[in-house]
């Protein structure tokens, strides 16, 4: 456990370790000089944003809206069957979530995989402003 503004000293390794104030020890170089901040505040990195859908979002969403719409329809619906209403339902429930599942992973990849298309749409907008002379941002 450290206690506050004490340290462990440098020592050599047959000699146990002792803790020292951090006033009694050597004061720290000076930094070099600070860095020029108006100068990187004028230089232009031009960089991309690649807005791609969380795959784990869309498939906890489609086991959850399964999983309802599954219970739903157990509960609700007629029931010819020689078990409960409740072991019915959690069946239906269990095979709607994993439908939900594979919906909800389908939909992330089409999501996912029309991305490049719209970056690349951006992309040709701003050269098409850039070759405008309109200035970039807007």
């Amino acid at each position: 456990m450290r206690r506050p503004g004490l340290v462990r000293s440098p020592a050599p390794a047959s000699a146990p370790p002792t803790l020292v104030r951090v006033s009694e020890q050597q004061p720290s170089p000076e930094p070099a000089e600070p860095a020029d901040f108006d100068a990187a505040d004028r230089q232009v990195i031009p960089a991309s944003v690649r807005r791609a859908p969380k795959f784990a979002a869309f498939i906890t969403t489609g086991v959850i809206v399964g999983a309802v719409a599954g219970l739903l329809c157990g509960f609700l619906l007629p029931n010819s069957t020689g078990v409960g209403r409740g072991t019915v339902a959690l069946l239906v429930a269990s095979g709607f979530a994993v439908l939900g599942v594979v919906i909800g992973g389908v939909t992330a990849v089409l999501l996912d995989r029309s991305t490049p298309r719209e970056l690349k749409a951006m992309k040709e907008a701003e050269e098409r402003r850039a070759a405008d002379g309109e200035p970039q941002g807007s």
